[in-house]
């Protein structure tokens, strides 16, 4: 810092090397001590994915979340065999209700939040697609994020656990980069889940739009 600064102020120079050079965890050390917190892992719930199939999870959805899509699915694979959280599994029975309901759910990093709204969206989504031989067309769900850099998690999310379902249920990443053009058929052939231009956005609109 202070060579490729280079502080023409003796005195200031002489304090910041006087300061960094004092060992770590040493009194007027410039770097403070590290911090450690402890964390809890989040109660599970008794039940696996499976035994929710078919009353709180679609069949369809459950092989989906099991075997998601693309490169890289395994990293958002929900195994069958697996317990969800407490809290997320509270979640989707209130929205699986029939009256529609609202939900606030406040846990921490890691703790599975968006699984909490998106997976009844999906359940709905799937159980929609099974009575319909088309694909399902006209938005149903609207996700907003006040930062791009937290749909592109969301927008993997979404390819892995919609790409089973071979374009019957499709979704949208709608934010300023949205061209306005249909992209070229060979490209959209690769993505049949997700609509990638604003004309056929409008022209189709799929049920999930971020």
């Amino acid at each position: 810092t202070v060579s490729r600064l280079g502080f023409s102020n003796p005195a200031l120079r002489q304090y910041l090397n006087d300061r960094f050079s004092v060992g770590l965890g040493q009194p007027g050390c410039f770097v403070g001590e590290p911090v450690f917190e402890a964390t809890f892992g989040w109660k599970a719930a008794e039940q696996t994915l499976a035994a929710l199939s078919p009353s709180l999870l679609s069949p369809r959805l459950l092989d989906a979340l099991d075997r998601p899509a693309g490169i890289q699915g395994a990293s958002y694979r929900f195994a069958r065999d697996a317990k969800p959280y407490r809290h997320q599994l509270e979640a989707w029975k209130l929205l699986a209700q029939p009256e529609p309901q609202s939900v606030i759910v406040t846990s921490g990093t890691g703790s599975g939040k968006t699984e909490c709204f998106m997976v009844p969206i999906l359940d709905q989504l799937a159980r929609e697609a099974e009575s319909s031989s088309a694909p399902i067309e006209g938005v149903r769900a609207l996700f907003l994020y006040p930062l791009n850099a937290l749909i592109q998690s969301q927008q993997e999310r979404l390819h892995a656990w919609t790409g089973p379902f071979g374009g019957a249920i499709r979704f949208c990443l709608y934010n300023g980069n949205t061209g306005e053009r249909p992209v070229p058929s060979h490209i959209s052939a690769q993505t049949p889940n997700q609509v990638l231009d604003r004309q056929t956005l409008r022209a189709s609109p799929p049920p999930l739009l971020v």
